[in-house]
């Protein structure tokens, strides 16, 4: 109410009433009809130095008190109570008041209350002006608005073009009478009450009311006479939806301002009623803190179009560009806009600053670039607002719910093992980004998953780091958090995962060398049999053709011969095993000694297929550690044998006299070999057996941590 009051003094004060007679300039045909001054005709400077700093690109961030202006909706934004008030230039020596505004917030719902000077610059010219000959004194004549001393370069009664047609000194002339009493710096005062809400719990969407009380400037009133006091009531509208796009982006912001959708103004004097001129504005804005970090960046873009006939049509667009960049965490800012006017008005240039504390300090300046020779030069102005931000609103936002887990809770990934984690997170507001961090146990981040929106039910681990590299053994722990779209995050306790390789760590690259030097001399004493057999059979097929009668029926040929390979004694040196005599046998597996491999052999069937069958001892007791050391052994068969055997056996005894047994086709073993499989989904093409009994699966065997007696192997693995 002080603000108030102190405002109608202050206005009260600096105008005076003139005594030029404006009968004649008003008389004067601008452009296509008599023009006379109502609200907002001409698109005056908006309010509150920050925004004009910008060129007055507000409408997409409206996140002060001078946002029931550019976008009632904006006021939704914000977090505390304002106190504001926005001065301009000096007129008649006293800087007037442009803008005060009171923002409270009340339980979510948000109000202002607010007074508005709007200050119309210089400039705003008509295409084309008519200076009537009617014998009322208007045209050129004695006592005329063109006397004798006054320039004369038209005729009255017909159009000019205003530039082009007019000479210079009439242009002036007419200019300074437009000035003076059709484009008064100040026109109408406005009195709002403004209301503003979230449409949604993520307070994504806002919305926003302007009721308006809207008056003759009294400095008007004084200038062009009492019969141009009026009065109106209208509306505004404002809507503002943020949308999130990438994850750097703080938001990116979609604005509309509808000004005066509906009212209507009423002279007092005359009791005639006009309609209200409607405007609109659609604006975007993209907010950011990447150039600077944990500092806000802003770049707005607004375009203004104002949807009344009467209006000329030379002003009924303009395109507004802002940008502003904060300092200090928060605390300064440096700002510039432009405004392109789309007309022959100058562009307009500003630019600002602000120091804000407990009290908001903030100052623009803005100035005319007259581009082109139709160009009007505009004076510059300066505006400072003084803002009191007081009463934060601690919101109490909901948190997101949030949950992890993760099976196995140890694993081998060295032997192909993957752990899954299994999460979920739910928020009313939305889920807006989540993070899965692995930690080892100096607590640096090893392996993380990040991402926007909700996250996968699912994410299955191989025990990699970040960069792809299998971490060693040990215990690790992790945390999943998630962020919804009101910036509230919530996070899981930590928890720990386990990377253990139980028995099996790996082969010997010295002992598969000596595998595949075993299995090459197999299948050379192999092919070179193959070879004898086949020179034999050629020979006699040779001595039948010689014949001529009737060849008698041979026999087939009984079973291919065997080759069986048994152990030696062997010598351990540093670097693996030196062999005394005998052919070379299988090692370099952790349970594989030298005296391992009790027998390896190539088995010509009578069906003329050929099996490799392997038969050794393992100190490994727990049967899917042994299948596993198995697959290791058959792929290394595999790549050395080919498909010069049909299929490969090979058995492990191991435990207490337990035999486990696999046959994989040679398709699959070499499919693994070449990596086209994975281990896995080789053994399960394989047929097993455990002890002479096919009771158990595959899956029930890989699966299982107990021996054939039902005890746990690893209790604590």
């Amino acid at each position: 109410m002080i603000l108030f009051i102190f405002v109608f003094i202050q206005n009260s004060i600096i105008f005076a009433a003139v005594s030029q007679d404006q009968t004649d300039t008003l008389a004067i045909q601008w452009d296509t009809k008599t023009a006379y001054p109502f609200f907002n005709k001409w698109e005056p400077y908006g309010v509150g130095a920050r925004a004009i700093g910008m060129g007055e690109a507000f409408a997409a961030i409206a996140d002060d008190a001078s946002a029931v202006y550019y976008n009632p909706a904006g006021l939704a934004q914000m977090d505390h109570n304002e106190l504001s008030w926005t001065g301009g230039s000096l007129y008649n020596g006293v800087p007037y008041t442009n803008f005060a505004s009171f923002d409270m917030a009340l339980g979510g719902q948000y109000f202002a209350l607010s007074y508005e000077k709007l200050y119309h610059p210089t400039g705003a010219y008509p295409n084309n002006i008519k200076i009537p000959d009617n014998g009322s004194g208007v045209g050129i004549g004695t006592g005329g608005l063109f006397s004798s001393d006054a320039p004369t370069s038209m005729s009255p009664g017909t159009y000019a073009q205003w530039y082009g047609d007019i000479v210079p000194s009439m242009q002036q002339f007419l200019g300074n009478m437009y000035r003076t009493y059709m484009n008064l710096p100040f026109q109408e005062d406005q009195i709002m009450l403004t209301y503003s809400t979230p449409l949604t719990s993520d307070k994504s969407f806002d919305f926003g009311v302007n009721v308006k009380y809207e008056y003759t400037d009294a400095g008007m009133i004084d200038t062009v006479g009492s019969a141009y006091n009026a009065w109106a009531w209208a509306l505004d509208l404002g809507f503002l939806y943020k949308l999130r796009i990438i994850d750097f982006l703080k938001d990116f912001n979609v604005g509309i301002m509808l000004r005066d959708i509906s009212g209507r103004y009423k002279y007092y004097t005359s009791g005639v009623e006009m309609p209200l001129y409607f405007t609109s504005d659609v604006a975007v804005s993209m907010r950011t803190t990447e150039l600077i970090e944990k500092e806000i960046t802003s770049f707005s873009v607004d375009w203004d179009a104002v949807n009344d006939p009467g209006v000329y049509s030379n002003e009924s667009n303009r395109i507004k560009f802002g940008f502003e960049q904060w300092f200090i965490d928060g605390h300064f800012a440096l700002r510039g806009g432009l405004i392109w006017p789309m007309n022959q008005q100058p562009w307009r240039l500003s630019l600002g600053v602000s120091a804000r504390y407990i009290i908001s300090l903030d100052y623009a300046y803005m100035c005319g670039l007259p581009f082109g020779d139709d160009a009007e030069n505009e004076a510059p102005s300066h505006w400072i607002s003084l803002t009191w931000m007081w009463g934060k609103v601690q919101r109490v936002l909901p948190t997101p719910d949030v949950f992890a887990a993760v099976e196995p809770i140890s694993f081998a990934p060295r032997n192909g093992e993957t752990a899954i984690f299994k999460l979920s997170a739910s928020s009313k507001a939305g889920i807006d980004r989540w993070a899965l961090n692995i930690l080892d146990s100096k607590n640096n981040l090893v392996k993380s998953y990040v991402d926007i929106g909700v996250p996968p039910t699912e994410i299955v681990w191989n025990g990699s780091d970040n960069k792809y590299q299998i971490l060693p053994d040990g215990e690790y722990s992790f945390i999943f958090e998630a962020t919804d779209k009101l910036g509230s995050t919530s996070s899981t306790p930590v928890q720990t995962v386990k990377i253990y390789t139980p028995v099996i760590e790996g082969v010997n690259p010295k002992v598969l060398d000596d595998l595949r030097k075993l299995l090459n001399n197999l299948k050379a004493k192999d092919e070179g049999n193959e070879t004898v057999l086949a020179s034999t059979m050629t020979k006699n097929l040779e001595a039948l053709k010689k014949q001529k009668t009737q060849p008698t029926p041979v026999a087939p040929p009984g079973p291919g011969p065997e080759y069986f390979i048994t152990p030696t004694t062997a010598t351990a040196s540093p670097n693996g095993v030196t062999w005394t005599a005998g052919p070379i046998t299988i090692l370099g597996y952790p349970n594989i000694d030298a005296s391992a491999v009790k027998s390896a052999q190539i088995i010509t069937n009578p069906d003329g297929t050929k099996n490799f069958n392997m038969e050794y001892f393992t100190d490994n007791i727990q049967p899917k550690y042994v299948m596993k050391e198995m697959g290791l052994i058959i792929r290394s068969i595999a790549e050395s044998l080919g498909y010069s055997v049909d299929k490969i056996g090979v058995s492990a005894l191991y435990g207490n006299n337990n035999n486990l047994s696999l046959t994989v086709p040679i398709a699959q073993a070499s499919n693994y070999a070449s990596g086209r499989i994975t281990v896995e989904q080789m053994l399960r093409g394989a047929n097993m057996s455990i002890n002479g009994s096919n009771a158990m699966t595959i899956d029930q065997v890989m699966g299982s941590d107990v021996n054939l007696n039902g005890q746990s192997i690893y209790p604590n693995f």
